[in-house]
């Protein structure tokens, strides 16, 4: 099989996850391609941007901005899985520069699963600084650290 582009994006999150000390098992959970289930109660949907919002700016520069876009159809299966009150996180995989990962509150403060049109979520990440997170919907009244992912998906 041919490597394609996601591939190597959604390892840099799964590899995480698998080498976590409470990781037992990674399984499909659907037919939709990022939704994986660990443990066999842990929704995970991975996300991923290879270049940020700026491409003109080095990745490496003092801030890279990463905007994801989910679509109507990815909306629906997340918000699938969020209402039965499972574990459900989001991990946006922003180039090489970070995993931001979002659990199911953090996801609807940012989202607005309801609706059935197409949002984003917008990671700003400064240079020495922790993921500052937006969406279509509202902001995350506190940033997310690097070093949370992978031991918030395990909590």
């Amino acid at each position: 099989m041919k490597i394609q582009e996601q591939h190597l994006y959604h390892g840099a999150a799964l590899t995480q996850i698998v080498q976590h000390k409470s990781f037992k098992a990674l399984n499909r959970a659907s037919e939709k391609y990022g939704h994986y289930l660990v443990n066999t109660d842990r929704h995970v949907f991975v996300k991923y941007r290879t270049k940020p919002e700026d491409e003109t700016k080095p990745e490496d520069e003092d801030e890279s901005s990463w905007k994801h876009i989910f679509s109507p159809e990815e909306l629906s299966t997340i918000d699938n899985e969020i209402m039965p009150k499972k574990r459900v996180f989001l991990c946006l995989v922003c180039g090489q520069t970070t995993v931001c990962a979002l659990d199911a509150d953090q996801i609807q403060v940012v989202l607005d699963l309801t609706k059935k049109e197409q949002q984003w979520i917008r990671v700003r990440v400064p240079s020495g600084g922790s993921c500052h997170v937006s969406g279509s919907k509202g902001k995350l009244k506190k940033t997310v650290p690097h070093n949370s992912f992978p031991d918030k998906v395990f909590e």
